[in-house]
Parts: C-alpha cells; sequence; structure tokens
C-alpha cells in the first residue's frame, strides 16, 4: 500500500469511526455514552495508529525478512501505549466504568484492526514482487 493511499483512506477510517460516537453524543447527550475527553482520547489513538503504522512500513521496506517482525512489534507497542493511556486515564479521571471500557475498547480495537489490515495489505504486496 503506497502512502497517498494509507493517508486517504485514515482520513476516511477516521472520519467513519468518529460518525458512531458523534451521533450517539449528539442525539443522545441526557445518556451520557461518551467518557469525559473522548476526543482528546480519539486523536491519541489515530496519532498512535498513524506513527506506528509508518514506522513499521518503513521496516518492511527495509527488509522483507523482518516484515512479520515489524507487525507484531508494532501490534506491541500499540498495546502498551494503549495500556498506559488507560492507567493514566483512570488516574486522572472519575467516569462509569462500563462507558470506559466500552469507549476505549472501541477505540482500541478499530484503530489496531485498520493498523494490521494495512501492514497486512503491505505483506501482500512484497510477496507479488
Amino acid at each position: 500500500m503506497s502512502f497517498n493511499r494509507f493517508i486517504i483512506y485514515f482520513i476516511l477510517f477516521n472520519l467513519f469511526l468518529a460518525a458512531a460516537p458523534f451521533f450517539a453524543d449528539y442525539f443522545f447527550p441526557e445518556r451520557g455514552v461518551l467518557i469525559p475527553k473522548f476526543w482528546p482520547m480519539f486523536w491519541i489513538f489515530s496519532f498512535i495508529t498513524f506513527n506506528i503504522y509508518i514506522i513499521a512500513s518503513w521496516r518492511m521496506r527495509i527488509s522483507d525478512q523482518a516484515s512479520a517482525q515489524a507487525l507484531l512489534v508494532s501490534i506491541t507497542v500499540k498495546m502498551l501505549f494503549s495500556m498506559i493511556i488507560a492507567f493514566v486515564y483512570i488516574q486522572n479521571n472519575t467516569f462509569d466504568p462500563i462507558y470506559f471500557v466500552i469507549n476505549f475498547f472501541y477505540l482500541y480495537f478499530f484503530h489496531t484492526v485498520f493498523e494490521i489490515y494495512c501492514l497486512l495489505c503491505n505483506l501482500r504486496n512484497q510477496k507479488i514482487k
């Protein structure tokens, strides 16, 4: 996957991912579905996903043999950063635990799936060459 294609997919993915929480908060504000500071957390996850993809993609282009390692390291690093974010967030905010779990895993799961999909596309392209 080329870098320009990734940028387009990344922007479309973030718009699509932001639509559900935006409409849930807009149409049901009394339910308080979103945790406090959801949108900064959304942008942090987006920033982490973007940077980890760029680094892993760069590593995959350096060596075909290190591609699987780059994929596994990117997933591990993202999980560690996400757990640090969760820890800091839990220490500094008050919230409903159920809504936190739903919001956090909504962000973590979908950003991770998108990252893995894009990196696997790079692995497939290397085998074709």
